[in-house]
């Protein structure tokens, strides 16, 4: 069975504060807003954990060692934060062992790691990077 690799995800933009379409970039973790155009990288904060089993493409649970209980039902994770890297939601109550997820996209090697999902602006620099602006007008 063959697995279409997304080209966008819905998100929550830092800058526009709504729930946003966001196109892929470099097919892994450089994602564009399609409201305010402003390009984001995805990375992954605490908990974190390391999968212990492989996920198959379409697989629905994370195995890992321990401390799966740390992630709750409908937290987003970055699963995999290297060229595979993927967005799953967490779908369920996980057990210290056991992650249950929504169905992964791609299929990942055992011992990647992942963790919860953070949305921060790609670019960095004097004036750029250093706070997401919100949109002209809105009084924020």
């Amino acid at each position: 069975m063959a697995v279409a690799i997304p080209t966008s995800i819905r998100l929550t933009c830092p800058r526009c504060r709504t729930l946003r379409f966001f196109t892929a970039i470099d097919g892994a973790v450089t994602f564009r807003c399609k409201a305010c155009e402003w390009y984001y990288t995805l990375s992954a904060v605490a908990p974190t954990g390391t999968a212990t089993a492989t996920l198959a493409a379409g697989g629905t649970a994370i195995t890992v060692a321990s401390g799966g209980a740390s992630f709750t039902n409908g937290m987003l994770l970055l699963y995999d934060t290297g060229q595979l890297a993927e967005v799953l939601a967490v779908n369920g109550t996980s057990t210290a062992t056991s992650i249950p997820v929504t169905a992964a996209i791609r299929g990942h090697a055992s011992s990647v790691t992942f963790g919860q999902l953070a949305v921060g602006p790609r670019d960095s620099g004097i004036g750029v990077g250093d706070a997401v602006i919100p949109n002209p007008g809105w009084g924020f």
